[in-house]
């Protein structure tokens, strides 16, 4: 079957990126791997895409006001730049449709961003001419999610999937670790606040159950003190309890290591049942706390995941980047002189010779690819 992903991605006037659309595009692959120095743009281009999936929902303002306002989102600040632009193209791996996404976002007169153009197209081989539509001028939130039309539900609802998976605050009351409804596992939160119910769905289901068992697996091959999880609902709510391997007594969510309950939280999200997986999978630096064969061990996952869901990575570990071939990096550099963003992907065919001699971290390391501080 087809595999629907983000094929490609353009942007101008947002944060690190400046107001050449042309410069800022890259073409994304079913596997990307963004490397860069601190402050190079990665998380700015990850920031964008979740920037997108809060407009499905109307939180356009919200997010724009918990970002810092306009001033922070637009390129060197309101005076050099008056708007974000984006474009966004989504379509199957065999060519035969095609969905783009377009919008402006300018600075009103109250300290909010305001729709100045947004359009959407829909082509498939069935029709010589795309289905174009625009959402109007001077809208607060996306036209888009508000459109019930068929192409448009269904465009929504790719755009919504574009949710970064954040499973760094792991504090003591942590949603995280924290108990949840019984009732909330249709799919994981992007925090992992459900993971106990999510995990005990899965646990219950008949079709899924091995997909359960192969997350166990996975993580006793990091964690060889775990045996399994202990999902008990008490009174309409789940704890991610769990026992030790040799021991009847039960741990709770909070006897997890940091780095322990990363990894459990990844490696649920990477191994769920198709069924549930997003579309697309955004992890910021996901290595962060994770012993090196952990890392190793992710990375292994990240490929297993992307049979099913497209992955965008970003990461600081060379360890991570030498489990990915050359086709998936794509370097994040900032031109000091220009003062923006660059992003650039790599191709095995220019790297070959290096490539005999060094593995992907080394070369980074060399910044023989880049994305190193200067």
């Amino acid at each position: 079957m087809a595999q629907t992903a983000l094929r490609s991605i353009a942007l101008a006037g947002y944060r690190s990126y400046n107001n050449d659309m042309e410069q800022n595009q890259i073409e994304l692959h079913n596997v990307n791997v963004i490397i860069g120095a601190n402050g190079a743009g990665k998380s700015n281009l990850i920031s964008f895409l979740e920037m997108i999936s809060f407009m499905m929902t109307r939180g356009m303002q919200h997010y724009v006001s918990q970002h810092g306002g306009p001033q922070s989102l637009l390129y060197l600040g309101a005076k050099q730049t008056e708007k974000i632009q984006g474009k966004l193209v989504i379509a199957d791996d065999e060519g035969e449709k095609e969905d783009i996404y377009s919008f402006c976002l300018e600075k009103s007169a109250s300290d909010q961003m305001f729709f100045s153009e947004e359009r959407m197209s829909y082509q498939d081989q069935r029709h010589f001419m795309p289905f174009e539509k625009e959402f109007g001028v001077g809208h607060f939130e996306a036209g888009l999610a508000d459109d019930w039309e068929a192409t448009a539900k269904t465009l929504r609802r790719y755009l919504g999937q574009l949710k970064v998976f954040h499973f760094n605050d792991t504090t003591i009351n942590s949603r995280i670790r924290s108990s949840t409804n019984t009732t909330d596992g249709g799919y994981l939160r992007s925090d992992g606040g459900n993971i106990a119910a999510f995990l005990y769905r899965m646990r219950e289901n008949q079709d899924e159950v091995l997909y359960y068992e192969r997350i166990v697996r996975y993580i006793r091959m990091v964690l060889p003190q775990f045996y399994d999880f202990i999902l008990e609902p008490d009174n309409g709510r789940l704890a991610l309890n769990w026992q030790q391997a040799g021991s009847e007594e039960v741990f709770g969510p909070h006897q997890f290591s940091d780095g322990a309950l990363r990894f459990v939280a990844l490696t649920t999200l990477l191994l769920q049942p198709p069924r549930t997986a997003p579309m697309t999978i955004i992890l910021d630096e996901p290595e962060i706390g994770l012993h090196p064969m952990a890392i190793s061990l992710l990375a292994k996952e990240i490929c297993m995941a992307s049979k099913t869901s497209q992955i965008i990575v970003s990461t600081q570990s060379p360890l991570l980047l030498d489990q990915f071939s050359c086709d998936d990096i794509i370097t994040a550099d900032y031109d000091a002189v220009n003062q923006c963003s660059i992003l650039r992907r790599h191709k095995e065919s220019e790297l070959r010779d290096w490539l005999k001699e060094y593995t992907l971290g080394e070369l980074w390391e060399k910044n023989v690819l880049g994305g190193m501080p200067l």
